[in-house]
């Protein structure tokens, strides 16, 4: 009984083996592609230190790297990259199964009865078994490999995609980060100042009655405290909406306590080694997942072209029925069915639709062109923007310093009636607005440093694998 089963079972598990095999023929693969020329270095390229994957460790400050942690394990921008990779490992699994039979077992029992004069009712049961194969198709020209091919590099593009929203989501995090700690000082900037005011306004007050100063100075310094006064409101708005900001890219709802500490912007690092124009290809996820898409796209040609050819097509039963369960197994039916079908006339949809994901590849091969150019224009961007917001920092700063002395010395003067108030006024608004424009300054260069580190890429993959691992270990 269970020898004729099994011959049963190996005339099917033979036929699948030998139809399961013609998956791994292609005849029509992706066209080649030219590689894209670029430059040899870049014109603001400087040999420093090489660009670690976690870039924002390279600022030493421990609040800010738990930010960040924070963020990768739990931004939802990542979580939603997170599960549409998960759908595209999906997708690629359920392509995978098409280049192999699917195999349905079957079953099926059923009572007659018959009923016959002077003799009564009889009944007799009915059993059957079966294993059946789904519609298979001899895969001869590649179009089911093809399409497999395409869905695992939309899942390269998928995982890509998931890399690049991390590094995205990290420049935000460090540039929000800064930002909170930049309005911070700002606000105390701007506070010292207004005490600054005030007491110069109680000094002017003083000198108005014993004559010593007329009312307009009065006056003048009355106006500058209340602008001083008015400066404040603004910068508390948003420095509640930069902690706003760092609580929904860490995953939190605003009311979230982030624990941090305001403290001064940090000093500048050295400057990353920028590499070559080359490198970007393998450090920017996003090229890479334009490359992927790109891929895909010339699967699916391939695909489209295997289409147009003759298809064999397979279908096949084993069954067994017995009324006697005891004897069940011991009479198998098997049958294997090909069918082919090959397109005569179809109005040209066929060959529109190898038109159509050609068109859909040369698309995909400019927008994969464009991001390496715009990805280009980035560093020579945050080069350029770096290098000239330094020089303007040292000239500002030169210029602070100049002022103050300035001021300093016209108060003196104006204490001693050698200079009317208003030459006093003006030197110490010139030096209080170059205070503020000198923080100004530096954070803003903090940003462009933040925006090279991102145009210049990395290993995201490991840098969420770590993260990751990190979260395991706290479990």
């Amino acid at each position: 009984m269970m020898k004729k089963m099994h011959s049963g079972l190996l005339l099917f598990a033979a036929a699948f083996a030998v139809f399961a095999c013609s998956s791994c023929t292609i005849l029509f693969g992706p066209d080649e592609r030219e590689t894209m020329m670029l430059p040899d270095e870049y014109r603001q390229a400087v040999d420093s230190a090489a660009v670690p994957n976690a870039w924002w460790t390279a600022f030493d400050d421990a609040q800010m790297t738990r930010l960040m942690e924070r963020a990768l394990g739990g931004n939802l921008t990542i979580e939603q990259a997170a599960a549409r990779l998960r759908q595209a490992e999906a997708a690629v699994m359920k392509s995978g199964a098409d280049r192999f039979p699917s195999l349905d077992a079957t079953g099926d029992a059923q009572t007659r009865y018959t009923h016959t004069a002077g003799a009564g009712t009889s009944t007799a049961d009915d059993f059957s078994l079966g294993l059946e194969v789904s519609r298979y198709e001899f895969d001869l020209w590649g179009r089911v490999a093809s399409g497999h091919r395409a869905a695992l590099a939309g899942l390269d593009a998928s995982r890509f995609s998931l890399e690049t929203a991390a590094m995205t989501i990290s420049a935000e995090t460090a540039s929000a980060y800064f930002q909170w700690l930049y309005l911070n000082q700002r606000l105390a900037v701007l506070e010292k100042q207004l005490t600054v005011n005030r007491k110069m306004l109680s000094v002017v007050g003083k000198r108005f009655q014993t004559s010593s100063a007329d009312a307009l100075d009065v006056l003048q310094r009355r106006q500058q405290v209340i602008a001083a006064e008015a400066a404040l409101p603004p910068v508390r708005a948003s420095l509640a909406a930069a902690y706003n900001r760092l609580a929904i890219l860490v995953g939190e709802p605003p009311q979230t306590d982030l624990a941090l500490e305001a403290k001064a912007l940090p000093a500048l690092p050295e400057r990353p080694d920028s590499g070559i124009p080359a490198d970007l290809l393998a450090r920017r996820p996003d090229l890479q997942r334009e490359w992927a898409l790109l891929a895909a796209a010339d699967w699916n040609v391939s695909a489209a072209r295997a289409a147009r050819m003759p298809a064999i097509r397979l279908t096949g039963t084993l069954t067994t029925s017995n009324s006697d369960t005891d004897r069940l197994f011991d009479n198998w039916i098997g049958n294997l069915l090909a069918g082919l079908t090959m397109p005569l006339i179809d109005g040209g949809s066929l060959r529109a639709d190898v038109a159509r994901t050609r068109a859909a590849a040369d698309e995909q091969l400019a927008a994969y062109r464009e991001a390496v150019l715009g990805a280009l224009g980035e560093v020579e961007d945050a080069l350029s923007a770096e290098t000239h917001q330094q020089e303007y920092v040292n000239t500002l700063g030169r210029q602070f310093e100049a002022a103050q002395q300035t001021a300093t010395e016209a108060y003196r003067r104006y204490t001693r009636g050698l200079e009317t108030y208003f030459e006093a006024l003006a030197a110490e608004t010139s030096r209080q607005n170059l205070e503020v424009s000198v923080l100004t300054a530096e954070y803003e260069l903090l940003g462009d440093r933040i925006q090279l580190y991102r145009s210049l890429g990395g290993d995201w993959g490991a840098v969420l694998e770590t993260v990751s691992q990190g979260e395991n270990d706290e479990r």
